[in-house]
């Protein structure tokens, strides 16, 4: 039987959709719209407050509020298998409210974690690598959102930028000229080379593979494998497969 697919889209916006179709680019069917999985997309910015700005106490209101109220119309319409394309989102003080408050209503749907989902895809398709880098939000570093997963398990060493660079990641996603979330289709070039900039510096580092650990970031690199020698890890991409893996094994793409 076919689970449909839940997306809690608006943080960003464009994030929402960029998980829509990698989805679909990593489901296979035979062929006619009526074999395609249903997946149902809720994108309702306006109602989820900003969860680096939460994180660093510039806001009081818990986006997990709003993130809850999006699950909760995901699972009326009839998701089983839910998703928020939002690195940040996963911070402990949001990710486990928003469990918390899905258990307290009794819902029935699966919450996928981005960040344990990475990290599995890493295990079993990337196990050789040992050095990774890591590009996100400042709420992302700040929470060591990757680093407590990543080191408790032990299997990858995980780098940061210095906090230069942490605040050039951050201005290439929020900048309101020319950042990701203002301009998403197609992402500005002054964006793209801030993020470049990094992978050039942990490049330098001897890292071996990068994070791309804000959904906004994968926009920029549309599909991308590389950036010269540095193998580009999308969490997007790998939560767009975990959900067609919980919903139905069978409609997985081989990698």
């Amino acid at each position: 039987m076919k689970n449909a697919i839940g997306i809690i889209g608006g943080v960003g916006p464009y994030a929402g959709l960029d998980l829509n179709k990698k989805i679909f680019d990593n489901m296979k069917t035979n062929g006619t719209d009526q074999d395609y999985l249903d997946v149902y997309l809720v994108s309702q910015a306006s109602d989820i407050t900003d969860r680096t700005l939460y994180l660093k106490n510039e806001i009081s209101t818990n986006p997990a509020e709003g993130l809850f109220r999006a699950a909760l119309k995901l699972e009326d319409i009839g998701a089983a298998v839910i998703a928020i394309p939002c690195n940040t989102a996963h911070s402990v003080k949001i990710f486990s409210r928003v469990k918390e408050l899905m258990r307290l209503a009794g819902c029935k749907a699966k919450l996928l974690d981005i960040v344990e989902e990475t990290h599995k895809f890493l295990e079993e398709n990337y196990s050789d690598i040992k050095k990774i880098g890591l590009l996100g939000t400042l709420g992302t570093y700040e929470t060591k959102l990757y680093e407590n997963y990543f080191n408790k398990i032990g299997k990858f060493e995980l780098v940061n930028p210095n906090m230069d660079g942490k605040n050039n990641v951050h201005n290439a996603i929020y900048n309101l000229e020319f950042g990701v979330k203002a301009v998403s289709s197609p992402v500005t070039p002054e964006a793209k080379e801030l993020f470049e900039k990094e992978i050039d510096s942990f490049l330098d580092n001897k890292v071996e593979s990068v994070i791309l650990g804000c959904t906004e970031i994968p926009l920029a690199f549309d599909n991308e494998n590389f950036y010269k020698e540095a193998l580009l890890i999308d969490p997007t991409n790998i939560l767009a497969r975990a959900l067609i893996r919980d919903s139905d094994e069978r409609y997985l793409k081989s990698i």
